[in-house]
């Protein structure tokens, strides 16, 4: 799985960087295998940030503990 997370301004202003050390905490805590955490550029929707891809799939107004839903969601199927 790859998760994308934006990092551009306003973005990267608020929980980007939380979102990003609470999904690699997931991963190396429950031992989760091929998740590819990235940081990326803008995605368009700064209006509604922070912004997440997970394995192709949009996330609007993210934050952490959202971010960690989603994995495990994606993960369970």
């Amino acid at each position: 799985m790859k998760i994308r997370v934006c990092k551009w301004k306003v973005c990267g202003e608020k929980f980007s960087n939380y979102i990003i050390s609470r999904l690699q905490n997931d991963v190396n805590r429950f031992n989760l295998k091929d998740i590819e955490i990235e940081e990326t550029l803008c995605m368009w929707k700064c209006s509604e940030w922070p912004n997440v891809y997970f394995d192709n799939e949009f996330h609007t107004r993210v934050n952490p503990l959202k971010a960690s839903k989603i994995l495990f969601k994606k993960v369970k199927k």
